[in-house]
């Protein structure tokens, strides 16, 4: 059965930040290396170290006056606790999970953008991480 997207999580140093509206692709590739040699007729490879591209995960900088429903501290805790990482410099357990409980975790550095903004738009925050370990994946043995 197929499942939608509603109830994932991105947590950053165990804290889950609300607000979380897209994520990237997650995963790597293993970088192509050739090994041709001189003997051989076609062009030979093996897989080489993964690779991983910036991590951004979109954020509503939501107003608790807009929803009330959510509180005005979990409207400010998410750009702020990211905020105040980035700043620290600190590389730090991250983990996006999925509504079937599956996850992602890996460690490393962030910095935070506020997104363009238009008239009458929604404001918008990114995380952009920067993994310094492998990703890995819980369905990973």
């Amino acid at each position: 059965m197929e499942l939608i997207t509603s109830g994932t999580k991105f947590y950053l140093n165990g804290q889950s930040l609300y607000g979380l509206k897209s994520t990237p692709d997650m995963g790597g590739s293993r970088e192509k290396k050739q090994i041709t040699n001189l003997l051989d007729t076609a062009h030979r490879y093996i897989a080489g170290l993964y690779k991983y591209d910036e991590l951004t995960f979109g954020f509503y900088y939501n107003s608790d006056s807009e929803n009330p429903n959510v509180t005005a501290g979990q409207v400010s805790a998410a750009y702020s606790a990211a905020r105040a990482i980035e700043c620290s410099g600190a590389s730090v357990q991250q983990k996006l999970e999925f509504p079937d409980g599956t996850y992602f975790t890996w460690s490393g550095q962030i910095s935070t953008r506020i997104k363009s903004m238009n008239p009458d738009g929604v404001m918008e925050f990114s995380i952009i991480s920067i993994p310094d370990t492998k990703l890995t994946h819980s369905l990973d043995t």
